[in-house]
């Protein structure tokens, strides 16, 4: 039976289209992050002009190590050759260094200050770009075809529920609060959903969704939906819907 279900779990699954479940982030939190790490890659493209152009060959290492492109490594030959040149022209002389020595010097820091800040400023963007996430095909499919295929991954995973129940809690189903990559089509467990899951189904109100969690904590789990109707103050009418999204795993 285990197996079975098992089978079941792994016809199903392969029918997903959805990825693992990610709690929504905070927006506050986010847009801070995102200025923060703004303000971040600023700071390091001006890191030459701060530094007097000695931090241009660390700027351009950076920049190679996310983004290896010729002109990135051009650039770091370059300003670090100027960096070089210009303290060797200093360290080679007895102080006080000679005037072309301190022109040459000048001058290298110069041009590697103002022309590498210029050209961290035009690629940051490129360079502190999030990595672009792998590309998954989705299936162009009809409204009705979408509807039966939601149709047959409830079946499937109400299937799975009844062979083997341990199997089906820890896939998930019918509880789209927790992470998971099982798709059951959109089914709810009654028994143990939270309130908010429960008032996402058809005629549930949180009046009802309560009444179902205090009947399963002080009764047990229900068995089926007639069970529900029973005692629970939901209208006739929703019934139908109900019967189609509904669980029970005890």
């Amino acid at each position: 039976m285990a197996g079975a279900a098992l089978d079941l779990a792994w016809e199903s699954s392969s029918m997903t289209a959805l990825g693992p479940y990610a709690p929504p982030l905070d927006d506050a939190k986010l847009r801070a992050r995102m200025r923060w790490r703004g303000l971040g890659t600023y700071i390091w493209a001006f890191m030459p002009l701060l530094t007097c152009g000695f931090g241009a060959p660390i700027a351009f290492a950076t920049a190679l190590a996310r983004r290896r492109d010729n002109l990135t490594i051009t650039a770091l030959v370059v300003h670090s050759v100027l960096m070089l040149s210009g303290c060797i022209a200093i360290g080679a002389n007895e102080y006080p260094a000679p005037e072309w020595a301190e022109a040459v010097f000048t001058v290298t820091v110069g041009i590697t200050s103002v022309v590498s800040t210029v050209h961290l400023l035009m690629i940051r963007s490129a360079v502190w770009s999030p990595p672009a996430g792998p590309q998954v095909p989705v299936a162009r499919l009809s409204s009705m075809e979408v509807v039966d295929r939601a149709r047959k991954l409830r079946d499937q995973a109400r299937r799975t529920a009844q062979a083997d129940p341990m199997l089906a809690k820890r896939l998930g189903i019918g509880r789209p609060d927790q992470p998971r990559q099982f798709d059951d089509g959109g089914l709810v467990d009654l028994n143990h959903a939270p309130l908010h899951v429960l008032m996402s189904l058809p005629g549930v109100t949180e009046r009802s969704a309560r009444q179902i969690q205090d009947w399963v904590e002080r009764s047990g789990p229900f068995s089926s939906l007639g069970e529900v109707m029973l005692v629970i103050e939901i209208s006739p009418t929703f019934e139908h819907h109900l019967r189609e999204y509904c669980v029970f795993i005890p």
